[in-house]
């Protein structure tokens, strides 16, 4: 959905006025030779919009300048296309199907282990490869994981989750929260969606999708922390029926409604998806609170400090 450019308007902690929208159509007008990544670098720069760690935060400016592009006439260079893009399963080799029935406290200790760049494609090929929905690439802000048994005292692979950005916008969550449009612009980073949990299909361990879900959710916050500078408030995930979420009930996460039934591309709401149960698990006892906190600022020291 464009952005108007009619008021001013948030994109997470960044406030973005008319002399911002400005310096943008100026920089387009006078530098016509620059290609969408060396725009990207220069607004960063010049604006200057940071992350939180005080790095350029040229992921959203990418974002900002998809949703300006043909509006009041700004035409934004296009993207440069690669070489071709090999699907993560032709990448990557997955892990073994286990064949495990047994309890779960025979198994234990179970482990949550952030994937490291080593192992990103061996994870990639294991979505691929086991779970329903199949996958290609994460975009935007993640964080994968692996589910293993420490049990011999090395990890046995059992399943893996993935974290990435929350849905833009969601109106039973939202009206869950109690929060309006602008609020949700600045402060959405601090949910973060559990877009893929796979068990692998021989696994059969009752209770190991809740406990694995439990342990996820007191790790994560300082995971992503170190990651991207600020720690979620809020998790979400969808399921879609007949599933009945007996995990995430069982960890405590908490039904809220259900989707409309569009996905995140449906812009001109035309799309017609099946309908899923919105679940939230809020990590913070005062999460409501600390959902809309003012974001933490940098500071060039800061900057300095960490280079």
């Amino acid at each position: 959905m464009p952005i108007s450019l009619d008021h001013p308007f948030w994109i997470g902690d960044r406030y973005f006025s008319e002399t911002d929208i400005a310096l943008l159509r100026t920089t387009i007008r006078e530098f016509p030779q620059l290609s969408r990544s060396e725009l990207v670098a220069t607004l960063c720069e010049n604006l200057p919009w940071k992350s939180l760690h005080g790095k350029p935060w040229r992921e959203a400016c990418h974002h900002l300048l998809d949703a300006l592009d043909g509006t009041r006439g700004l035409l934004i260079p296009p993207k440069r296309r690669g070489g071709t893009f090999l699907r993560p399963e032709h990448q990557g080799t997955p892990v073994p199907n286990l064949i495990l029935n047994a309890p779960l406290a025979a198994i234990r200790p179970i482990a949550v282990i952030p994937v490291r760049s080593t192992d990103r494609l061996q994870w990639n090929a294991t979505m691929a490869t086991y779970h329903p929905l199949g996958f290609q690439r994460a975009c935007g802000a993640r964080q994968a994981y692996w589910v293993c048994s420490m049990a011999t005292g090395t990890p046995r692979y059992l399943g893996g989750m993935l974290f990435a950005s929350a849905a833009k916008a969601l109106q039973a969550r939202d009206t869950w929260i109690g929060w309006d449009a602008t609020t949700r612009a600045r402060f959405r980073a601090r949910i973060v969606n559990q877009s893929r949990f796979l068990i692998l299909p021989g696994v059969h361990v009752p209770h190991l999708a809740s406990h694995a879900l439990s342990l996820v959710a007191r790790r994560i916050r300082a995971d992503w922390q170190i990651r991207y500078g600020f720690a979620p408030v809020l998790l979400e995930t969808f399921v879609e029926w007949p599933a009945a979420g007996t995990s995430y009930a069982a960890a405590n996460w908490i039904p809220v409604g259900e989707t409309v039934g569009r996905g995140r591309q449906d812009r001109h709401r035309t799309m017609q998806l099946p309908r899923k149960t919105i679940w939230l698990y809020p990590l913070l006892r005062h999460w409501r609170r600390a959902l809309t906190a003012p974001w933490p600022q940098w500071s060039e020291t800061e900057e300095m400090d960490d280079a």
